[in-house]
């Protein structure tokens, strides 16, 4: 097991004791990290790329921030795998994924709340895009 696959088991475990303790804008924090680390234990150790790599194409795609880059890449990857639910796979990926950063966007950054139901549902979001992640590790 990489680092990134114990940082994001870590993270959904973490994720469910904040929400049972009611500490829900931190769940959408722990919930995208989780997922957003299997990426990039694909990145490294799937796809064989170097974080040098993956810092030369933020750079090359300048109106994209370093989350999107690495998504994106991984969204590519499994768009062109040979596994026959690659398209339904990468629709899970992106559709669940970017309500997933939208919700973390929310607890993080923005002068709102964030409850229980936001909260449930970061951890849903996250239960979608983990098992089909491992899929592809």
């Amino acid at each position: 097991m990489s680092n990134l696959q114990n940082k994001a088991e870590i993270n959904i475990d973490s994720a469910k004791i904040l929400h049972d303790r009611g500490n829900y804008p931190s769940v959408a924090h722990c919930s995208y990290y989780a997922c957003y680390q299997l990426i990039k234990h694909i990145w490294l150790h799937k796809l064989g790329k170097s974080e040098d790599e993956l810092d030369a194409l933020c750079k090359e795609k300048k109106r994209e921030g370093s989350h999107e880059v690495l998504i994106n890449q991984i969204g590519y990857y499994i768009k062109n795998s040979t596994n026959k639910n690659k398209i339904d796979d990468f629709r899970v990926l992106n559709t669940n994924l970017v309500s997933l950063k939208k919700l973390r966007v929310k607890a993080d950054y923005k002068d709102i709340g964030f409850d229980s139901t936001e909260s449930s549902i970061a951890i849903s979001l996250s239960n979608n895009v983990i098992p089909l992640l491992k899929k592809y590790q």
